[in-house]
């Protein structure tokens, strides 16, 4: 059960779509106060804060700000900037900027700018992105990022990515990149990349006949492999 606090704010061009537990309700002041003690709350015109729910999605404008803490499935879809601390399951569909800290398990898609995501217990999927920052993660899977750095996770994949920086990693695979640095990982495989830097660990480079690595992700290209050749620094 949803219901509206009657103190609201001033009325505001700036309208949220949210659904919770498959209930859709549109809010642009006030606060929703939900069973269980969750709330949706428009902490001032175009902010919205969403707070221990176990299912809920927010749609709002693109300059709008969108935060979420402690729920359990939480979406953001079509909003400006999409902030996450300690929640399950984290969805981000069409951001400018996103922020996730202490959550389970990521996924995020179609993101202009900034991704940064913090000590996810879980697996963090990132398609598409500007500048993705990813760290003490389980396992990190990103693809179509103009600049990528990954660091402090067990596993870690990388595909169709401009620069990519992998420090202190377990296992690393490396696909269609352009410029690649490994550092301190145990074991890392690189393929079909512009120019692979290695400071410390062991790397496994094959090369790709005549492909250029692209600064968009192409989900139906496939790569060309050739001889592997094995770089190892310590």
């Amino acid at each position: 059960m949803v219901t509206a606090d009657p103190n609201a704010l001033p009325p505001s061009a700036h309208q949220f779509t949210v659904v919770i537990d498959g209930v859709e309700t549109a809010i642009h002041e006030g606060v929703l106060r939900c069973d269980g003690g969750g709330t949706v709350t428009v902490l001032s015109p175009g902010v919205l804060e969403a707070s221990r729910l176990r299912h809920v999605v927010v749609r709002g404008g693109e300059g709008c700000d969108v935060r979420f803490t402690r729920c359990g499935h939480a979406a953001a879809e079509g909003c400006g900037a999409a902030s996450f601390r300690r929640c399950d399951a984290v969805r981000v569909d069409g951001a400018r900027e996103v922020a996730v800290r202490a959550c389970r398990s990521v996924d995020v898609a179609r993101v202009a700018g900034a991704v940064s995501v913090r000590r996810c217990k879980g697996a963090a999927r990132v398609r598409g992105a500007g500048e993705l920052r990813v760290g003490r993660c389980r396992e990190a899977d990103v693809a179509g990022c103009a600049d990528a750095a990954v660091a402090r996770c067990r596993a870690a994949r990388a595909d169709w990515c401009g620069a990519v920086a992998l420090g202190r990693c377990g296992s690393a695979d490396v696909t269609r990149c352009g410029a690649v640095t490994v550092d301190r990982c145990r074991d890392a495989s690189v393929s079909g990349c512009g120019t692979v830097a290695v400071r410390r660990g062991k790397v496994s480079v094959l090369d790709m006949t005549n492909k250029v690595p692209p600064t968009m992700y192409e989900e139906q290209a496939e790569p060309v492999l050739a001889a592997p050749v094995e770089i190892t620094s310590k």
